[in-house]
């Protein structure tokens, strides 16, 4: 299922064939350029309105600074496991810090083939928080 929810592309330089595809694919596309000089109400507040509004994300900051990589585990407790999160690597940051990004979907570069799974993801996250899931039928497998 495709074309609903909104994603929240953390990026200092956001991709714009992304952004193309994501809204062809029916879904908003919000964007923070990452922390300011007063640095990132995740991290500082312990609240963001655009990652509460979102219905995933998309990291693409500089892993290498810690702060970022601070970021990274503040987006991860903040989706809880209920949107997707997804991260986006230069080369050679994959394996640089394997760790961080244990569990999590990473790409190198671009959204790339990736993206059709995220989107698919989002609009089941967005249909579950707004409650558009149809609950009048149910559908069972018979198991014998």
């Amino acid at each position: 299922m495709f074309g609903n929810g909104t994603v929240l592309d953390v990026s200092p330089h956001p991709s714009p064939e992304d952004h193309a595809a994501l809204r062809a694919l029916g879904h908003e596309v919000v964007v923070c350029n990452g922390p300011g000089s007063g640095g990132c109400p995740l991290l500082e507040a312990g609240t963001c309105a655009l990652a509460e509004t979102a219905d995933g994300v998309v990291f693409r900051l500089d892993l290498d600074t810690p702060y970022h990589r601070d970021l990274l585990a503040a987006y991860r407790a903040a989706t809880g496991g209920t949107s997707p999160l997804h991260v986006v690597v230069e080369p050679g940051e994959d394996r640089r810090h394997a760790r961080i990004l244990a569990g999590l979907p990473v790409t190198c570069g671009a959204l790339g083939p990736a993206l059709l799974g995220l989107s698919s993801q989002v609009s089941m996250a967005a249909e579950a928080r707004f409650g558009l899931f149809h609950t009048d039928e149910a559908w069972f497998c018979d198991v014998e």
